[in-house]
């Protein structure tokens, strides 16, 4: 199969396929945590797959399946997320242990990135946010030493040195360090 794409008023015809397994960052931005959280949860229930570490010739750079897409994850960034109820972190320790055996039986690495402000990890309002967050970082750090050092994890405090506001819960996309 062959994606097409018009580049400079010519089409040009470009494989989808290469030989190189294509590394997927997700990035879920304020409420769009949830939405990692259930794509996390998916990848700590979903088979491996044959794909993984496979020598297939082909390997398609935009996946043809669930199971591709989820061994294509190399990076998952929660990036100041919170909402006015639990739930804006991932705190299911089932999960991470599924994510670190599945990492063991030949998954590539996993890296997690929690980003955050004053806004959402010091509101005194909302200290569950922090509570959970917090409890991710245990789990993480907790599955990480079983993982054969393919699970990784770091977290990102920005603009520890102001107030909180909401102003910095959108300036944090400008300010975001994804390396």
């Amino acid at each position: 199969m062959q994606v097409t794409k018009i580049i400079s008023g010519r089409q040009v015809d470009t494989p989808s396929c290469s030989l190189h397994q294509p590394k997927t960052f997700i990035l879920g931005f304020s409420k769009g945590g949830t939405v990692l959280n259930q794509i996390v949860t998916e990848l700590g229930f979903s088979d491996i797959g044959s794909n993984v570490n496979s020598s297939d010739s082909e390997i398609c750079i935009v996946p043809k399946t669930k199971e591709a897409l989820l061994n294509s994850i190399s990076e998952i960034h929660y990036v100041d997320v919170g909402l006015n109820s639990t739930g804006a972190y991932l705190t299911n320790r089932d999960v991470f242990e599924r994510i670190s055996e599945r990492l063991v039986h030949r998954a590539p690495r996993l890296r997690f990135v929690l980003h955050g402000t004053p806004r959402q990890w010091n509101d005194k309002q909302r200290d569950w946010i922090r509570k959970e967050k917090d409890e991710m970082l245990l789990l993480l750090e907790s599955e990480a030493g079983k993982s054969g050092g393919k699970l990784e994890f770091l977290s990102r405090y920005y603009f520890s040195d102001k107030p909180p506001t909401l102003q910095m819960h959108f300036e944090i996309i400008e300010s975001l360090d994804v390396s």
